[in-house]
Parts: structure tokens; sequence; C-alpha cells
């Protein structure tokens, strides 16, 4: 490794000390150990829209148990097509990808799964959740239920996790393609980021009419309407679950620095996706995977956020189609 390329790490793993370091003098790493054992679902509006979710996605709804964990996904699509798997983001469930599957699931056989600790999986206390603890479990749920070798795609959180998944379990990943991810620094700070700074974590707001904010700053500015609409349907969901969304935050920020780390031993082709006006992390990340992962390349797609598979569901899966069917 060269001098120049020991001091990009250096000071990347220095950024993810100081935003480790900076979450843990805020509010927002008190934990309430006796609330979170005993947390459960409640029912809302959301729960409720579930079904029709996945009647949009196309795909049936499972379970199986790993880890301890009861975890739900969808799957269905084309039974001889190639099998792909979508992880989703932070604070998100499997349901971020409904309008996507749809556009997919003619051509591919398609594994959605709800992360633990998110979604309709099971939380469990004493269980680990930093990223590399995630991957191990996914890709035991995946040998559970018989997908040897697969296309992952992975938004955000879901992108940190897919990249330990090809760096951790190489042999599962055929394609990687890491959309919004998490896992490398930026050059510039973002809105999430300065949030944060000030002791407010902008994607687990503590109050139902608050969650219009997440998709404020998560979507481009011209799907202002869609994002209030997705506000109000998430608003009580998001809002149960705080102290456990700012729980599970910590885990994800203390191990950022494993997951860029990791980076390098991908071998994997890989395709880095971002939207030019991500407000949730700097587009900017972009250049770092490519700099870090010897076989990627990135696309920015204009006008469009931290989001792609919900702001541009068509486009998303044209893009994301080519990189399959390329040599």
């Amino acid at each position: 490794m060269t001098s120049g390329r020991t001091d990009v790490n250096d000071a990347a793993l220095a950024s993810f000390t100081a935003l480790h370091e900076q979450f843990q003098n805020t509010p927002l790493a008190n934990i309430d150990a006796k609330a979170l054992r005993s947390w459960h679902r409640k029912p809302n509006l959301w729960q409720r829209l579930l079904p029709l979710f996945a009647r949009q996605a196309g795909l049936k709804s499972d379970f199986c148990h790993v880890d301890g964990h009861r975890l739900q996904y969808w799957a269905g699509g084309c039974p001889s097509g190639p099998v792909v798997v979508l992880l989703h983001g932070f604070g998100s469930s499997k349901e971020n990808w409904a309008y996507l599957t749809a556009k997919l699931r003619k051509t591919y056989y398609l594994v959605v799964p709800d992360i633990p600790g998110f979604g309709q999986s099971d939380f469990i206390f004493e269980a680990e959740y930093h990223l590399a603890a995630q991957a191990d479990r996914l890709a035991l749920w995946l040998k559970q239920i018989g997908v040897e070798r697969a296309h992952f795609v992975g938004s955000s959180m879901g992108g940190a996790i897919a990249a330990q998944i090809a760096a951790r379990h190489p042999s599962l990943v055929n394609k990687l393609c890491l959309m919004n991810s998490a896992g490398a620094p930026g050059k510039h700070i973002t809105q999430l980021e300065s949030g944060i700074a000030a002791g407010v974590n902008y994607l687990a707001p503590t109050k139902a009419r608050d969650a219009w904010q997440v998709f404020a700053i998560a979507m481009h500015p011209r799907q202002r309407w869609f994002g209030i609409l997705l506000g109000i349907l998430m608003g009580g969901a998001m809002s149960q679950r705080k102290a456990l969304n700012d729980f599970l935050f910590g885990k994800l920020v203390e191990s950022l620095a494993d997951t860029y780390v990791s980076l390098a031993t991908i071998g994997a082709p890989t395709l880095v996706l971002w939207g030019d006006s991500d407000q949730v992390l700097d587009v900017n990340c972009a250049d770092v995977f490519c700099e870090q992962i010897g076989n990627a390349k990135a696309m920015v797609l204009p006008s469009v956020g931290h989001l792609p598979m919900l702001e541009v569901p068509s486009l998303t899966s044209r893009i994301l189609h080519d990189f399959w069917r390329a040599n």
C-alpha cells in the first residue's frame, strides 16, 4: 500500500471515530435498557397498509428463524431467473423496494428481507447489531432458504451490510450494487450529519408529525408531496420506534469504520449508484467507494436524492438490468 493510500485510510478512520464520539456526546446515545428489552410493535396505520405494499411488490411474504430472530421477508418473481437480494436502509423495511420489485420480478427471482431489528423482523436487545453481525446473520438466512449465489443491492445501511457480505462471504455475491451506501466518508457535511452534531437524528423522529423531515432530507425536492404522504402513512410507526432506532443507529455508527476497512477485500464487480441531491450521505462518498473497491464504478443520477428505488424506480431498474447483463 502506498503512503498516499495510507493517509487516505487514516483520515477516513479518523472521520468515523470523530462521528462516533460526536454521537456518544449527544442525548441520542442514552439508552433505556429496560424499555428496549420490553419493546414491541403497537398497532398503527403503517402496519395496516403492509399487505397493500406486498401486493404492489408482487411477491409472497414468508419468514424463518435465524440466530434467534424471526426474520420476515418477501420472495418471488421468475423462478428460473438470477437471484437478487435487496437490502433496505436504516429505519426502513422491505416495503421500500415495492415499486422496484414490481419492475424486476418478471426477469429475476427476488428475496427481500426485513433486516433483523427493523420492519416485521425481531429485535432482541441482547443480540449483536453491528454491521458485520448483520451481514453474517443474513448470510445464514440465505443459506437456510437455499440461496447459494445472488446479485446484491443495498440501500444506505443495507449497502454497508451488502458490502460486509461481499467481504465476509464472497462466494454468495455475484454482482454488488451499493446504492447511496453507508460505509465511506464524504467530503461535505450533510443535513443528517448536521443534525447528529446537534443531538437530533432526522431519521428517527420523536413525534409522528415530524416524520415528513425524514423524507425532506432523503428525497429530491421534486418528490416533496410523495415524501409528505409517506410521512403521514409512516409517522406513527416511526415515532414508536424512536428509542429503538436511536439504539440501532448507535450500532451503525460504531461499525462504519469496520465496513470501510473491509472494502478493499471486495472482489465482486460493483456498481456504486448515487443520487446527486442526497442530504443523508454525501454524493462524494461514491468516489471513495470506487477508490477502495478494486472492481467498482460509480454512476450519479441527476435530480435524485437518497432513495433512487422510490424516486425513480423505472430508471433504477434499467440501470440494474444493464449492470447485471454486462460481462
